[in-house]
This record gives structure tokens, sequence and C-alpha cells, in this order.
């Protein structure tokens, strides 16, 4: 007999998607202050860097299928990336360069389109 293969769990994809794109909702609205603010406060590589390793798995998942959603994987991937390269002491308008990226990709709106304020979901609520 052909061997079948395994069913894809749609809905745990669609979760996983939705609080991956709210945590980077909230690390690029908190980039973003930073560079309103002229903060030189260290940079959250570390979480730059672990939110683009879950965008790449993401991007090679089901979750990517629908087109809108694999387009704003790989924006995302994009911004998320310039911010893991900065190195710590990344001048003002190093980091000011990649804000002026981010807002011309329109990536934090989109973000917020797809998920809306308070509808993240959580571990605790799986």
């Amino acid at each position: 007999a052909p061997a079948t293969a395994p069913r894809v769990n749609e809905a745990a994809y669609r979760m996983a998607t939705l609080e991956h794109l709210g945590q980077s909702e909230a690390f690029l609205t908190l980039f973003r202050a930073s560079l309103h603010t002229g903060g030189r406060e260290r940079l959250a590589t570390a979480t730059a860097r672990q939110l683009l390793a879950s965008n790449r798995l993401l991007l090679d998942s089901p979750a990517a299928r629908d087109p809108r959603t694999h387009l704003l994987l790989e924006d995302l991937e994009l911004v998320l990336a310039e911010i893991a390269q900065l190195p710590a002491d990344a001048s003002a308008g190093e980091r000011k360069l990649v804000g002026e990226g981010m807002e011309r990709g329109a990536v934090l709106p989109r973000l917020r389109t797809v998920v809306p304020a308070g509808s993240t979901p959580t571990r605790g609520d799986l």
C-alpha cells in the first residue's frame, strides 16, 4: 500500500504564525520607538536573531502557502536580518536606515493588520 503523507494541522501553523507575527510586531515597535527617542540602549540582536530563525522556519512551512502571509514573512525577514546584523554600537544613522526600510515596506502597519492589538495568542491559550 502506498504511504500517505502525514496530515498537516493548519490550525497549529496559523496559531504559530500569529504568535510569531505578534512578537515581531512588539519587537519592531520597540525598535522604532528607540529611533524616535534617540536612545543609545543596546539593541536586542539576540531577540532579532531568534525572531529571524522562527521567521525562516515559517517561510518553509505550510503557513507560507498563503501568498499574502508569504510576502509579509519575506519582508519581515529582511527587516529582522538588518536589525540582527547591527553592531551593538551602531550609530544613529545606521539604526535610522533600518527604520527607514521598515517604514518604506510598511512592515508594522501590515503586521498590525494581521494581528490586531490584544489578539496575539500565547502558549497558555493553546
